[in-house]
């Protein structure tokens, strides 16, 4: 089989792989960081593989206790973040090499179907970009890292909960194109998956802890929750490979549609 032909398959492969996981899979929402072209960050809410980002007024309005950190050889500094409509800048420049973490431990608490009943749950949004694929330590408490391996074509992470790897669980690789590819933890919390295309990928993962609790919000007022539920993911830039597929057409989040809906009703 010549070059061409084995792209032209491996392509074929993983877009069919990934329209199976489509058809399937429900992707939650989650944040992640992209750079743009003047080398600045953006971070954003929604679903990356649908190209739909939240907006203000609306769901970027819940993110009260976002902070962010920089993370480099000099070691962590805090991030500058300033909300816009569709996404929050980021001040700083990092490094090649350097990491960018952002989470939310303070978002409002929602209801969701637990076990066959509906509870509230303490959701703790986070995310990570990494300038490399070299080896990272886990900082977050639900978090995604590469593990610098690489093996053909695959290139290994791990997942780590409260620095404690976390096995047997699904992890989704998502492409700008609209394409998933969906992978699961071994026994050391480790999953490798094909980066065909260049460009950037996000990485996503969630985890439930069913202990209930209680926390104190943004407004010092206390609250009780029945679950604690994580969203985490690892974004970064691939700089070899086939030449990326066209972005997934944009999508409004349902609050913005609603939204819309009641102002041409007024």
């Amino acid at each position: 089989m010549n070059t061409t032909n084995g792209k032209k398959l491996l392509a074929s492969l993983a877009i069919g792989l990934g329209t199976l996981f489509s058809a399937v899979h429900v992707q939650a929402h989650q944040i992640w960081f992209e750079p743009t072209p003047d080398r600045t960050f953006k971070l954003y809410y929604g679903e990356y593989d649908k190209n739909m980002l939240e907006v203000t007024p609306g769901g970027m309005d819940r993110f009260k206790a976002l902070q962010g950190a920089w993370v480099s050889q000099k070691g962590e500094q805090p991030l500058d973040l300033k909300l816009h409509r569709d996404f929050f800048s980021v001040g700083q420049v990092p490094a090649k090499g350097d990491s960018l973490i952002a989470v939310d431990e303070k978002y409002p608490i929602f209801k969701v179907r637990d076990e066959g009943a509906v509870v509230d749950t303490h959701w703790t949004v986070a995310t990570r970009w990494v300038g490399d694929l070299r080896k990272r330590d886990p900082e977050l408490l639900l978090d995604i890292v590469p593990t610098g391996v690489v093996d053909g074509k695959r290139v290994q992470f791990q997942v780590f909960y409260d620095k404690e790897p976390l096995t047997n669980k699904p992890v989704t690789l998502s492409s700008r194109a609209g394409w998933d590819y969906l992978g699961t933890t071994d026994g050391e919390g480790k999953v490798s998956f094909p980066l065909p295309w260049k460009g950037i990928y996000v990485l996503g993962v969630e985890f439930r802890d069913r202990v209930a609790g209680e926390r104190v919000n943004t407004e010092n007022v206390t609250e009780k929750y029945a679950i604690k539920s994580f969203s985490s993911t690892l974004s970064f830039y691939q700089p070899t490979g086939l030449k990326p597929m066209p972005q997934a057409p944009s999508t409004l989040p349902a609050s913005e549609i609603a939204r819309l809906n009641k102002k041409e009703g007024s």
